[in-house]
């Protein structure tokens, strides 16, 4: 699938991963989709900038005195210190100078030091990552896409909020191109049948979907823009004896929204 095609679903598909609500297996093909395409790459990219400035309004904190004791017993300094320190003590020399690494204020501003290091590295690191205005073309629109007239798009989530299914509504030709995002079970003897859901009314029935949950499905006269959301139910073969409403459980929902 070429999500290029898109854009509105990779900016979606981004901002999930980026915020971490796109999980399992949808979440792990995003990933390869995004070290493959500099177009994705960009959009998570975009997203990890945009969210990036709210750590911004956390209040500073120092660390309680318990993490630089915890550093010391790491190190081993405090080990150290008090294996050097005389048992019996007849009369108190002057305490040596400590070295460099024994010195617990230059282990503090040496972790500063590299976490600094480390951002600016982090943020040198995405720059590069981000696709250059002036060598890498902008991803073609739906618009722009010659065989296909796509106006409204859906992806259907799973009842644990999973997205399992891309619908593309083709308006100009009167079909509906499905797109596996993610495993679809259906059960021995029994059918996935499309449900349009208006913003007020009963459902409507759109068609029975293939049993792989990709391919074409016919809209006939129906409009999209009827619809604020489209769903999936489990029924027999053929489809709900009732137009209005499904009479299996319904698996997958989401909003129907306009490309443009």
């Amino acid at each position: 699938m070429n999500l290029t095609r898109y854009p509105q679903l990779v900016d979606l598909l981004a901002a999930e991963y980026v915020l971490g609500t796109l999980r399992g297996g949808a979440r792990r093909r995003f990933q390869t989709y995004a070290d493959q395409n500099t177009s994705v790459r960009g959009a998570v990219d975009e997203w990890q900038r945009r969210i990036s400035p709210m750590a911004e309004l956390a209040e500073p904190r120092m660390p309680p005195a318990a993490v630089w004791e915890a550093i010391e017993r790491r190190l081993g300094i405090a080990n150290a210190r008090e294996a050097t320190r005389p048992r019996t003590v007849v009369e108190t020399p002057a305490r040596p100078s400590r070295s460099l690494f024994d010195n617990l204020a230059f282990w503090r501003g040496w972790a500063i030091g590299v976490t600094a290091l480390a951002a600016v590295a982090v943020v040198v690191a995405v720059r590069s990552l981000l696709p250059s205005a002036t060598t890498q073309p902008a991803a073609p629109t739906v618009a722009q896409q010659p065989e296909a007239a796509v106006s409204h798009v859906a992806v259907l989530n799973n009842q644990d909020s999973h997205p399992v299914m891309l619908v593309a509504w083709d308006e100009t030709h009167s079909t509906m191109t499905l797109h596996p995002l993610g495993k679809v079970d259906v059960p021995a003897g029994r059918a996935l049948e499309l449900w349009g859901i208006p913003a007020s009314g009963h459902p409507v029935a759109l068609g029975m979907l293939p049993d792989s949950a990709s391919g074409k499905v016919p809209a006939g006269q129906q409009k999209p823009e009827s619809y604020a959301a489209l769903a999936v139910s489990i029924e027999a073969p053929g489809g709900s004896p009732n137009p209005n409403a499904p009479s299996g459980p319904v698996v997958f929902s989401g909003k129907l929204l306009p490309v443009s």
